[in-house]
């Protein structure tokens, strides 16, 4: 049961650091909490049987670098919207452009039998 506990959680902690890194970091939150909760239970493990405690260390340190960089990026990162009226411009410029292309595409097309 020991070895079942700390392989998860080295798994979901190595798997919150990657997540946390990336632009969806905040799902890093669910591994790294599961990555915890294994952590925990390995401990406990490790404690009634009194042998070494540095992989237990690991899978803490992992989920606890994991939700420090996920709740930084998630407190300082700011989503700028920028200028929507030139957005919309184009997307009209181009829905316009579209419809052109398609009516000269039309008239070139055929239909006799």
């Amino acid at each position: 049961m020991k070895k079942l506990f700390i392989i998860l959680g080295l798994i979901t902690g190595v798997l919150a650091v990657i997540l946390s890194v990336l632009p969806t970091f905040k799902i890093a939150f669910i591994p790294a909490g599961l990555a915890f909760i294994f952590g925990l239970l390995a401990f406990l493990q490790v404690k009634k049987e009194g042998s070494s405690k540095h992989t237990v260390q690991l899978i803490f340190l992992f989920s606890i670098i994991a939700l420090s960089l996920a709740t930084y990026k998630s407190i300082f990162e700011t989503n700028e919207i920028g200028n929507t009226e030139k957005l919309e411009q184009r997307e009209e410029e181009s829905l316009e452009d579209s419809i052109e292309e398609l009516d000269e595409e039309l008239e070139d097309i055929d239909i006799s039998e």
